[in-house]
């Protein structure tokens, strides 16, 4: 649903969904709830200084041109409003990836936390797709291949290293990180979103998170929760340090990039999918072959590659981050 023209009248434009239209037609089209977002408002629009009084500073941001409703779902909606009933909040959630620890941090978790990093090439993670991907890795120790996470087969994937590790928490150095995250302000559930047809959820040892819903552009919603039994749910309770990470104090160093108080960490792995391991078909359609250099391989190598994101959404105040993935194939 989207504004026509928002100059006077209020006209409304609405839409619905490729899936939307196939419940309809079923006949079990049922609006149960519903979500708002700003995705286009430009909030620097904002002028105090308007000559003409304060009746006018927030003139540019009400004139802002909408777009109108897109029936893909994936293309909008990615900044969702929330209702906070508490008034003397100051900061907000965000959610950071640890991408290796905060440069210079010390601490027991240290061991683990440098397998977090991006690929210095990609500034994301590549997935390896075939044996003989991983046949030209550099002859280094797993923890010098940032970013790269082996996935020729499932013992490959349980096996390496490296992972995925998104923290949240309140970034700012006017509230010290010794101090609890308030509770109002915590978060147990996350929303996890992929490209079906490219890879899969995993935990760091490999196991399956099961998958919540897939839409009809085939992507895969893992709806994971803190507090569950099961292993394979991949949502940390506790920080790793309250340190903090601007400087060091008693010799030590948050590994942390969150500034202030920190919440969860949600940590996990991605397996390519058996259509990207057995057959080079989605490469053919939806990626491209080039000769590349990338930092973990030796030297250029010719390879087949689909760029994509995981998007990682903190279910309650909606913040989310966009992880970039490279699918990674030898030719």
């Amino acid at each position: 649903m989207a504004f026509l023209d928002n100059s006077g009248d209020i006209i409304l434009d609405a839409v619905l969904t490729d899936t939307g239209r196939f419940r309809m037609a079923r006949g079990d089209f049922r609006i149960s709830k519903f979500a708002l977002g700003d995705d286009e408002i430009d909030y620097s629009l904002f002028n105090k200084n308007h000559p003409s009084g304060s009746a006018y500073y927030d003139l540019e941001v009400l004139r802002t041109p909408l777009l109108e409703a897109f029936t893909n779902n994936t293309s909008t909606m990615k900044s969702k409003l929330l209702t906070i009933t508490r008034t003397n909040i100051l900061h907000l959630p965000v959610l950071r990836l640890l991408d290796g620890g905060n440069t210079g941090g010390t601490g027991p978790a240290l061991s683990s936390v440098p397998f977090t990093a991006l690929n210095s090439t990609t500034n994301g993670f590549i997935i390896t797709c075939s044996k003989a991907t991983e046949d030209v890795l550099e002859s280094v120790a797993a923890s010098g291949r940032k970013g790269i996470i082996r996935g020729s087969n499932q013992s490959e994937v349980a096996s390496t290293n490296n992972y995925i590790a998104v923290e949240r928490g309140l970034d700012t150095l006017e509230i010290s990180p010794q101090v609890a995250m308030p509770a109002t302000l915590q978060e147990t559930q996350f929303i996890i979103e992929a490209d079906y047809r490219l890879g899969s959820i995993v935990s760091r040892d490999g196991g399956a998170v099961p998958v919540s819903f897939i839409d009809d552009d085939q992507i895969a919603s893992y709806y994971v929760s803190e507090g569950t039994t099961d292993s394979r749910i991949p949502v940390v309770a506790g920080a790793i340090d309250n340190l903090r990470s601007d400087e060091v104090v008693n010799e030590e160093k948050s590994l942390h990039n969150i500034r202030g108080p920190r919440d969860r960490i949600v940590q996990f792995k991605i397996a390519p999918s058996i259509n990207l391991t057995t057959s080079d078909f989605l490469f053919d359609k939806l990626g491209t072959t080039a000769t590349l250099t990338i930092d973990g391989f030796n030297a250029a190598q010719e390879f087949r590659y689909i760029d994509s994101i995981v998007r990682l959404t903190s279910a309650t105040t909606a913040y989310s981050i966009d992880i970039p993935v490279r699918y990674l194939k030898k030719t």
